[in-house]
């Protein structure tokens, strides 16, 4: 296989930041004035080949989102006010916002794990530049969390201090979303903002108007899992299936699984059914020895035997793996490939400030492009 020249350097970030919600929108746009100053661009430009949605459009999408999630607005007026900015310009309000990154999740129930833990592991793959901010969040009166940013005050993913672990996998991202709501990042930070377990969570999520297509898994101290496969193909055509463990695993990639989903399972390709397989066969070679060391050991094995992809020019390598043990509540991270990097202990009581962390990483060729993108 073809191996690419590293074109830039992969550096992550854990931003550590407390205090009201308006605070901690602050601390975070003071972060990238003074160590990241060329990223500020990004968050205050309009969608590339747009221009600005309307003042109107933006009001009407930060009242949907503060319903939804109160605080987030008051985040990113302190984000905009520290730098001298309109807040209703923030990227974040851009109704055409559409990410689609692929990524791999499953969980592992206390069945089939030699100490009686529940473990979710996480690998997240997409192109190199994209955002790269762990934040560790207290904001004053809502539970402690930590988890990986997306528009800023959105999360990709996270655990909160009740031991309530979210993650997602896109679903049909070739397919244009439709109607009105929110987008899963502002879905995802309200699960880890507003909810202590599962069962509060789907209420949260029947509750709340969604416009994404993605696979949502939610799992908690108290051992419980779900899978909440989304579709919001147009204000007509949407949908929410949960899917509940099978044998002690639960697993979901890039597409649809549930019968009830069928219909929207588009764009579903073979590199997706084949992570899925090979987490699949994984698991249930190793039950019910499962353990912590197992789970980082499968998050690092390379396509197409486990999830580590090195294809970040197509969009295709792992910027970060997880393994979420909600048992324990505590989190461990590979910043970049985990074959390449090493893992580190993530803590809810980490002292405010930022800390960067460099990382390997190979670009290589997908070796068959035409069968690794081939629609199933």
């Amino acid at each position: 296989m073809e191996t690419l020249v590293q074109k830039e350097p992969m550096i992550f970030d854990i931003h550590v930041t407390e205090g009201s919600h308006y605070e901690v929108g602050k601390q975070r746009a003071v972060t990238l004035k003074e160590h990241y100053p060329d990223d500020i661009a990004y968050f205050i430009s309009p969608m590339e080949g747009q221009n600005y949605i309307s003042a109107a459009q933006a009001h009407k999408k930060m009242m949907m989102i503060d319903s939804i999630c109160p605080g987030f607005t008051d985040e990113i007026q302190g984000f905009a006010d520290e730098l001298n900015f309109e807040a209703e310009k923030i990227i974040c309000y851009a109704n055409s916002y559409h990410q689609s990154p692929h990524c791999c999740q499953f969980a592992v129930l206390p069945e089939n794990t030699s100490d009686g833990h529940l473990y979710v592991g996480r690998s997240y793959e997409y192109f190199v530049k994209d955002e790269r901010s762990l934040c560790v969040t207290r904001v004053t009166g809502k539970p402690k969390h930590m988890g990986f940013s997306l528009q800023n005050a959105g999360r990709m993913d996270g655990m909160n201090e009740y031991g309530l672990v979210v993650s997602m996998s896109s679903t049909a991202y070739l397919k244009p979303l439709g109607g009105n709501g929110c987008e899963f990042w502002v879905a995802i930070r309200a699960l880890l903002d507003r909810c202590k377990d599962v069962y509060e969570a789907q209420c949260l999520l029947e509750e709340i108007p969604l416009c994404t297509n993605v696979n949502i898994m939610v799992a908690d101290a108290a051992h419980q899992v779900s899978l909440f496969e989304v579709a919001s193909f147009s204000p007509n055509q949407k949908r929410m299936s949960v899917r509940k463990p099978v044998g002690g695993f639960l697993v979901a990639t890039n597409h649809y699984v549930s019968h009830e989903m069928k219909e929207f399972d588009e764009h579903h390709f073979w590199n997706s059914e084949i992570r899925y397989s090979s987490v699949w066969n994984s698991l249930l070679r190793d039950a019910p020895c499962i353990h912590e060391e197992k789970v980082k050991a499968l998050l690092s094995t390379p396509y197409p035997y486990g999830p580590c992809c090195h294809y970040y020019s197509s969009g295709m390598g792992t910027l970060r793996s997880m393994v979420f043990d909600t048992t324990s509540k505590n989190l461990k991270v590979s910043f970049g490939p985990p074959d390449m990097n090493p893992w580190l202990a993530i803590d809810f009581d980490t002292p405010i400030g930022l800390k960067e962390i460099v990382c390997e990483y190979k670009n290589e060729n997908i070796a068959n492009p035409e069968l690794f993108w081939r629609e199933m």
